[in-house]
């Protein structure tokens, strides 16, 4: 089952679907209104504030197609994952916020 996540603009989770919770052990209510960080290793924070905030910036439609990513499960243990990203737009097409697709690896 695909994990998938959406953040607005400013990184803070709106969707996460029980594949995300198995995944990462978060349950919805504890990931909704949180900041992506919550998956996130602690050395990571601001390299992932920084590339977040320009490929919002950029406008780009997609991050590279599919990438290996490590993150971190609620018990603290890293979470090993592909992820394939997608900009969500507004009708003027201005990017509001990021969709992601995330299998376990």
């Amino acid at each position: 089952m695909t994990a998938i996540v959406r953040v607005d603009r400013d990184g803070i989770i709106s969707h996460w679907n029980s594949a995300a919770e198995r995944l990462f052990g978060f349950t919805q209510p504890e990931a909704i209104g949180s900041s992506l960080e919550l998956i996130i290793p602690q050395p990571s924070h601001a390299c992932h504030r920084d590339g977040f905030a320009k490929y919002v910036a950029s406008g780009t439609k997609t991050l590279p197609a599919s990438v290996t990513a490590v993150g971190r499960h609620k018990n603290g243990q890293p979470v090993k994952f592909r992820i394939s990203t997608t900009a969500m737009r507004d009708d003027r097409g201005a990017i509001v916020g990021v969709e992601g697709l995330m299998l376990a690896d």
